[in-house]
């Protein structure tokens, strides 16, 4: 089941974020994403939140596209395989959120999702074979700020990968040499 989340807020750190933009034409620079496996009762005010209830990981921003004059959809990469260490246990993912850098407080958490009950999806720890990974599409208000800067780095590209054959066993190769996609089987 593909996990399902409500609509997205922002903070109160992150309403005051756009209101010194607002004032002093600066830009706002959206610095992370993070998930994690926290809990929240349907009353509870995510506008309060300045950190998810329990985060797991952090994540760079993998593309963002501005939509309109108010909207900016953001796209990164849940996974359980990171230069900054690898998983070791799996969660359910209930909570993301996106960072930005406020001039005067430095990171704030700007925009909270949950998901909705029952309809979380499941980020394995990593087996040391083959990476899982979950895309997040999230979409936050920008309302009238002059600009938005959105600090991103691309993910490392895979160049070739080991895939493991369920019914036989047998272990192949993927990859692209030279635009020329390619299979080859492997030994263990």
């Amino acid at each position: 089941m593909a996990g399902v989340f409500k609509e997205a807020v922002l903070t109160q750190k992150g309403i005051a974020l756009l209101a010194k933009v607002q004032a002093s034409g600066a830009k706002i620079e959206l610095t992370k994403a993070v998930s994690g496996d926290g809990g929240y009762s349907i009353s509870e005010d995510l506008t309060a939140r300045t950190s998810l209830k329990s985060q797991k990981q952090k994540f760079k921003l993998a593309a963002v596209k501005r939509q309109n004059e108010t909207n900016v959809f953001i796209k990164f990469l849940i996974t359980n395989k990171q230069d900054s260490g690898n998983l070791a246990s799996g969660y359910y993912i209930k909570e993301v959120g996106i960072y930005a850098k406020d001039p005067d407080e430095g990171e704030i958490l700007y925009a909270i999702a949950i998901a909705n009950e029952n309809q979380w999806d499941y980020l394995p720890a990593y087996n040391d074979l083959l990476p899982s990974t979950i895309t997040i599409n999230f979409l936050i208000e920008v309302s009238n700020a002059n600009s938005v800067v959105i600090k991103m780095e691309a993910p490392k590209q895979v160049n070739t990968i080991i895939l493991a054959d369920d019914i036989t066993g047998k272990k192949y190769k993927i990859g692209i040499t030279n635009g020329v996609f390619y299979y080859e089987e492997v030994d263990d």
